[in-house]
């Protein structure tokens, strides 16, 4: 009986040695030290690699657009450790809402950047620049969720200079040109502060945090060259103007195009 009493108490003492092992081991993982860091860049999924200036593209029904102006707010970045194809083609069969304009502002967090970046699309294509960072717990990442609503006055790489739109309260602002491939043109401009839909990318490796391994980098790239496809340019010209609808079937076709156009470079 003392033996059966032994045995039973050695066993205790080895799970509780276990069990303190190995919560000190989560514990040191979680001390470490990490960083990720987030870039964006303009990239176009078909048209050549173009130096910073207007960008010039024909959309997939074979018209000429030239986009002289055109800005995105990128208002958030979280990455996630929670992924699935089920997930992903949940959020990806509601990109065709676009909600009202919405005056929020994200919060920093260990996974998450707060801050809202205007992203020029006439700079440089493939050219990364910073959207911020975080500094996330030890675990393997699989995707990141990108959100998309108006800018408020925390926002960094606002435009400046004359001529230049005040992005505060605004998510996308285009200005630009147009020519049909029958030979008609006009102008184009989109200015609104509708929130989009988020746009959620499963990334294509983990990106695995750990303490011997804790840092980590995640760029985004932006096809703006596919923005007007399955865009009625002509209508669209007329329904613009000063003030844009984002009901508009138009407007929303490009609020589409815009929320798919992002992907992991």
């Amino acid at each position: 009986m003392i033996f059966k009493y032994t045995n039973t108490l050695l066993a205790c003492l080895l799970a509780l040695t276990l069990t303190a092992c190995g919560s000190s081991s989560s514990t040191g993982d979680s001390s470490a030290v990490t960083a990720v860091s987030m870039s964006a860049a303009p990239s176009p999924a078909n048209a050549p690699i173009m130096i910073a200036g207007n960008k010039v593209f024909d959309t997939a029904e074979g018209h000429t657009v030239t986009l002289s102006k055109a800005y995105l707010v990128i208002s958030s970045t979280t990455i996630e450790t929670t992924c699935g194809a089920s997930f992903s083609a949940a959020l990806e069969s509601i990109l065709d809402v676009v909600v009202p304009q919405a005056q929020a502002h994200t919060t920093t967090t260990p996974t998450s950047t707060g801050v809202p970046y205007v992203i020029d699309l006439l700079a440089a294509d493939n050219v990364p620049v910073s959207i911020g960072g975080m500094s996330p717990a030890v675990a393997d990442y699989c995707g990141v969720d990108v959100d998309l609503f108006a800018a408020d006055d925390d926002a960094l790489y606002l435009p400046t200079g004359a001529g230049e739109p005040d992005m505060i309260g605004r998510t996308v602002y285009i200005e630009g040109s147009y020519s049909l491939s029958g030979g008609a043109g006009g102008n184009i401009k989109i200015d609104t502060g509708a929130t989009l839909i988020n746009r959620y990318l499963q990334l294509s490796a983990l990106m695995m945090i750990s303490a011997s391994a804790p840092t980590g980098s995640i760029s985004l790239g932006i096809n703006y060259d596919t923005w007007f496809d399955a865009v009625d340019l002509a209508v669209l010209a007329t329904e613009t103007g000063t003030t844009t609808n984002p009901s508009d079937p138009n407007v929303s076709q490009v609020l589409q195009n815009i929320t798919s156009s992002i992907h992991q470079l």
